[in-house]
């Protein structure tokens, strides 16, 4: 089968790889498409600490059976992949905590091929069926949506509140109309770019910010939540500056490293600070927003393209060459 193999930091190839044999338990799929998430940016780049090499990468993806040796699942049966891996055994598990598990991995990032590639292998736990109405685009943008709704989530977030993004990433595309479905009264986003303030225009954000300007002290001390997809030391100082007494800090960007926090001043506000990684088993909430049309996961999708030509575009992403929100590779 044809697979992107990374062999090591911006080594990405196309490849030729032998079809790996089932084990009891597991189903192979016939990937149809297969999103690039920001993660794999990270990984590709070597900047990913995670990732093993040699590897395929891809985690965010949909498509079909078509050789099972997992009960419950037969050919052409339309599914998507919930790509944590983790011991089964592990009591976390059995309460849908999957990614609280020790054991916890991401496929396509430490020992398990990922989906970029016409067939991926996956345990029969990691599957989710398709909705008759949905298509492998939509369902392959299941997986980060349902990191938005962990996100808000975290923050308590409660109809009526205000709630400000920090960062207009896909991820937080995602999040500021998850918010807006969940009954905020007010979003606000920020980013560095224009051109991703103006497509979180278009997905009704009631307010965009360019952050390469003078943070407006408009914001101070204005919102109920604040969801940080940056995770820099500057951007946590932020939100805590723009949260209401007693608001909710939700961190979903990962941190390059230690930062310190103003506990003084968030003791003061009363602010509780969380944070938000994965997601846990339940992809249904995911699942319903989309199919319900209340997250426009289309309109985020910036780029489409396949295996062979995949490893020339996600370079020239890497190099700031051409700007991508959401890649979309159909192998």
């Amino acid at each position: 089968m044809r697979a992107l193999l990374l062999k090591g930091p911006r080594q990405l190839e196309l490849s030729e790889l032998p079809s790996a044999p089932l084990s009891p338990g597991q189903v192979r799929l016939a990937v149809r498409n297969v999103g690039v998430c920001g993660s794999d940016y990270s990984s590709i780049a070597g900047k990913l600490p995670f990732t093993r090499f040699p590897i395929v990468p891809g985690h965010e993806a949909a498509g079909e059976v078509i050789e099972s040796a997992a009960s419950g699942w037969t050919l052409g049966d339309r599914v998507l992949i919930h790509p944590i891996l983790c011991d089964r055994s592990d009591p976390l598990f059995q309460r849908g905590e999957v990614h609280h598990c020790a054991t916890t991995e991401v496929l396509g990032v430490v020992s398990r091929n990922g989906a970029y590639a016409e067939e991926v292998v996956v345990e029969d736990y990691m599957l989710r069926r398709l909705p008759d109405a949905m298509d492998f685009e939509s369902a392959a943008i299941v997986e980060p949506v349902a990191v938005a709704v962990r996100a808000v989530r975290q923050g308590h977030m409660k109809p009526g509140d205000r709630v400000l993004v920090l960062g207009a990433g896909n991820i937080g595309l995602l999040v500021i109309q998850v918010a807006s479905a969940f009954g905020a009264s007010r979003v606000v986003v920020t980013d560095l770019l224009p051109e991703r303030l103006k497509l979180a225009a278009g997905l009704g954000v009631d307010q965009t910010v360019l952050t390469s300007e003078e943070f407006p002290s408009t914001l101070e001390n204005s919102f109920d939540v604040v969801i940080d997809g940056v995770g820099k030391e500057q951007t946590v100082r932020q939100a805590l500056s723009c949260c209401a007494r007693g608001g909710r800090i939700v961190v979903y960007g990962v941190p390059a490293g230690d930062i310190t926090y103003p506990l003084r001043v968030a003791f003061s506000k009363d602010v509780t600070l969380s944070t938000s990684r994965l997601y846990d088993a339940d992809f249904a909430p995911a699942i319903e927003l989309i199919a319900q049309g209340k997250v426009k996961v289309k309109d985020i999708i910036t780029h489409r393209t396949s295996l062979g030509e995949a490893p020339a575009l996600l370079g020239r992403i890497l190099d700031g060459q051409e700007a991508g929100i959401k890649v979309m590779i159909k192998p």
